[in-house]
């Protein structure tokens, strides 16, 4: 139990490292944060293999060698050897992350129709609560987003119209015993919908480390810079450096994009509270 306590106290640290990072990126240049690291990624890239192609004729000549050549190829194996391996586990975190809130979004839309339908087997005493949640459902689907829960007041006025459903549910005294079962089966299905809803808010943070991000960058610097080492002082090498260096900022733009799935370009559909909703107003 105790170590479990330190993990979590530990792993509780680093994410607030991390939040912290990434809020003082951000604030630094005025842009989000997937975009001011794309585009510093791009600076560090163009600026190191550029810059090591401009010096090379002014490095003495014994560091203009065979032998140095050779040796700094080698050093380039290894950054990027580390850079595939890290880039190949960014894809996979974002990815696996990305899919988990994706299939986790349609099971909180299933239980948003089967909660209406509990509600519906209420009779006329379910209909204020009806009302509350087709009224909430017709929010997120407004809005065009899944749920935003980074934003205080929509994250308290969530939650709110779901507890509100459950106090309606619980001041119902219904006589037929088979009129309690449907109260009582509602009102975990409300239970429930609050677990799922906040199981959703827990994955909207991004699922690549900052430390792991700077550590890439630095990594695919010193392999561009290893590039630009001896390579020929051309427009044509100049050029392939420079979209080179766009590539691989837009590669990381894309991956950390995907880790926030309620953010950016690619974002976790909408579509399954669209038919949620549709389901609700028949």
């Amino acid at each position: 139990m105790k170590e479990r306590f330190r993990r979590g106290c530990a792993t509780a640290r680093l994410t607030r490292k991390t939040t912290a990072g990434e809020a003082h990126v951000q604030a630094a240049f005025g842009l989000s944060y997937e975009t001011t690291v794309a585009l510093l990624t791009f600076l560090c890239l163009s600026a190191a293999s550029l810059g090591t192609l401009l010096v090379y004729d002014r490095l003495p000549a014994h560091h203009r060698d065979d032998k140095t050549l050779d040796t700094v190829r080698l050093v380039a194996n290894i950054f990027v050897m580390l850079s595939s391996l890290v880039l190949g586990l960014m894809v996979s975190s974002a990815s696996s992350n990305f899919a988990e809130v994706d299939k986790a979004v349609h099971a909180y839309a299933t239980e948003i129709i089967l909660l209406d339908r509990a509600l519906r087997g209420l009779g006329p005493d379910g209909d204020p609560a009806r009302a509350e949640l087709l009224s909430y459902v017709t929010v997120i689907v407004g809005s065009r987003g899944v749920e935003r829960p980074a934003l205080p007041a929509e994250n308290k006025s969530a939650e709110a119209t779901l507890r509100d459903i459950g106090v309606k549910l619980a001041a119902l005294r219904p006589s037929d015993p088979e009129m309690i079962s449907g109260r009582e089966q509602a009102k975990a299905q409300v239970n429930t919908l609050l677990r799922s809803r906040w199981g959703l808010v827990d994955r909207t943070e991004g699922s690549v480390p900052f430390p792991l991000v700077v550590s890439l960058v630095l990594w695919l610097s010193m392999t561009m810079a290893s590039f630009g080492y001896r390579a020929p002082k051309n427009a044509v090498v100049m050029t392939s450096f420079v979209v080179a260096s766009m590539l691989l900022a837009g590669a990381i733009l894309l991956i950390l994009d995907m880790a926030k799935p309620f953010d950016g370009p690619i974002q976790a559909s909408s579509e399954p509270f669209i038919r949620a909703l549709a389901e609700l107003k028949l």
